[in-house]
């Protein structure tokens, strides 16, 4: 016969032994659920940095892309000024060889833009550029230079608009125009014969080689090796909880 407790009524059995193993079952598996709520945590928190890890490594690919596509239009852009596809201006011209044009005040020369060539080392993703920093900053030192030039060459044409009216032109006037004509295309542009080799034809040469080669090489970063060792662990936290879970309902 059960044990009676002494204040209740008979009807009452008093069982401390069942009560004390029910309540340690429940104990059992809180802890169980508490231990396996930890193991998926940690196994989805490294899904979410592995994403996360990856989403940043796209964003950095498209953005190299895009950088690659502005330098490309840039270059392309400024191919008829450079002599790409011929020799260039060879440093053979003189002033008695110089193209006849050269010497008319009324020649104009439209400028091109070289903003995404300026910019590139403001890149924030310098690291992965560094191939072609240096041959572009040469460019843009280039393109730079030859500008500055040619500002001046404006101004000085422009500083005496009576020049435009006359039949003829001064011969003192023509020879300004072609002597600046002749520093900008053989000397600060250049050709392939040329002794500088921070000419326009020859930074330019050697920059679109270098952002071909980039272009061509350039693909999304992938994880680092020990990753693999993180998905590891992962997918163990995750057994792991799913076999502490089996283990306290169905044993």
């Amino acid at each position: 016969m059960p044990r009676q407790c002494p204040r209740a009524a008979s009807s009452f059995p008093c069982d401390n032994e069942g009560v004390v193993a029910e309540t340690s079952k429940w104990v059992d598996i809180s802890t169980v659920v508490a231990a396996t709520a930890g193991l998926w945590a940690l196994a989805f928190a490294w899904v979410t940095y592995v994403m996360s890890v990856h989403q940043q490594n796209e964003d950095e690919f498209q953005a190299l892309k895009s950088v690659v596509d502005g330098l490309r239009v840039e270059l392309d852009l400024m191919k008829d000024w450079t002599g790409a596809g011929g020799q260039g201006y060879s440093k053979t011209i003189t002033l008695q060889t110089a193209s006849s044009d050269w010497s008319q005040p009324g020649r104009l020369i439209w400028k091109f833009d070289i903003e995404a060539i300026s910019n590139l080392t403001r890149s924030p993703y310098l690291y992965r550029l560094r191939d072609i920093v240096g041959p572009f900053a040469r460019l843009n030192f280039s393109v730079s230079r030859l500008f500055q030039l040619y500002d001046e060459y404006r101004s000085f044409v422009n500083s005496d608009p009576a020049v435009f009216l006359q039949a003829r032109v001064p011969e003192s006037h023509k020879s300004s125009v072609l002597q600046f004509n002749l520093t900008m295309h053989v000397n600060l542009i250049g050709g392939a014969d040329s002794d500088d080799p921070n000419c326009l034809y020859k930074t330019y040469d050697a920059a679109t080689s270098a952002l071909n080669k980039f272009g061509a090489e350039l693909k999304q970063r992938k994880p680092p090796g020990w990753f693999c060792a993180g998905h590891l662990v992962s997918v163990m936290c995750f057994a792991s909880g799913l076999f502490l879970l089996y283990r306290s309902f169905y044993h």
